[in-house]
């Protein structure tokens, strides 16, 4: 195993493919040298780098464009349906507006009718208070009539 296949390995997990094989024999031609020499190796490296972030940069791009292209295609249909139903959207919102007044008055029903039946409550305790008072000041109902 090569210096290069080595390295290789250590960095990228695996061996070399033919054409990888092939540029850093071209690459050690035009440097006059050998595989196994390390320039060789940083610059085939340097190669593989500088080639998958120019690839992962076009993807990124073309991505960009069609993302741009797409939301503008759907801010023109939007528009279109928008002016198409300008009526239903005024509807829409009043029936919005509607049903936040109607949420609103039904919360104020609920609270007042607990504060109703808090103050019955309070009513109602007082009553029974004061039947009880006036219960135990007489006696029992029956020892009267009999007397």
């Amino acid at each position: 195993m090569t210096n290069l296949e080595r390295f290789y390995r250590s960095v990228h997990g695996r061996d070399l493919q033919p054409w990888e094989r092939q540029l850093a024999v071209r690459i050690a031609a035009a440097l006059n040298t050998t595989t196994d020499d390390d320039f060789v190796v940083h610059l085939l490296l340097v190669y593989m780098s500088t080639n998958a972030i120019t690839n992962m940069y076009n993807e990124l791009v073309a991505a960009r464009n069609t993302l741009a292209e797409d939301n503008r295609d759907l801010i023109q249909t939007f528009t279109k349906d928008l002016r198409r139903n300008r009526l239903m959207t005024y509807g829409l919102l009043g029936v919005v507006a509607l049903s936040v007044l109607g949420g609103a008055w039904t919360l104020g029903t609920v609270v007042n009718l607990s504060y109703g039946a808090a103050a019955n409550e309070a009513r109602l305790a007082a009553a029974l208070e004061a039947c009880e008072q006036r219960n135990a000041g007489r006696g029992p109902r029956g020892a009267e009539i009999g007397r």
